[in-house]
């Protein structure tokens, strides 16, 4: 197995919530930051662990699915939530998979191999607060472990 690099970039955040994140280089990628908990403009991190979730996940289920020539119908729905634990908070983390033109046991197939596959998705799936869960419909009351 190959590391080498097949993209790299950096981000940088110099103010903490209150203020910029930004990409370095060319790219000039700057977003206003904030907390969830806190009533200040711009995007806190439960939003960026979402997109980068459903994007990446989403794009793999994808990528996946074209290369066994079945429909590419896919789509990727994450709730995160913040709640207290000791010391600080915590993530609770739950993708919802909509497959409406697969039956349920290639569904599961495909999220299984696109759970081995995403690097997102890599990071997230051990852990006790993520899941990831096939659904004919997006619901608000996702399995957060409560």
């Amino acid at each position: 197995m190959s590391n080498v690099s097949l993209y790299h970039t950096f981000v940088q955040n110099h103010n903490g919530l209150t203020g910029t994140s930004f990409v370095e280089g060319d790219e000039g990628l700057a977003l206003g930051v904030s907390s969830s908990l806190i009533a200040a403009p711009g995007t806190n991190p439960e939003q960026f662990i979402g997109f980068a979730l459903a994007t990446c996940f989403n794009a793999t289920i994808r990528l996946i699915e074209a290369r066994e020539h079945t429909p590419e119908d896919s789509k990727v729905r994450v709730r995160i939530d913040i709640t207290r634990d000791q010391p600080g908070y915590q993530f609770l983390v739950a993708a919802q998979i909509q497959m409406p033109q697969h039956d349920e046991a290639a569904a599961q197939r495909l999220i299984a191999t696109a759970l081995d596959e995403c690097p997102v998705a890599k990071l997230l799936k051990d852990n006790e607060n993520v899941s990831f869960q096939l659904v004919d419909q997006f619901t608000d009351d996702a399995n957060l472990g409560e």
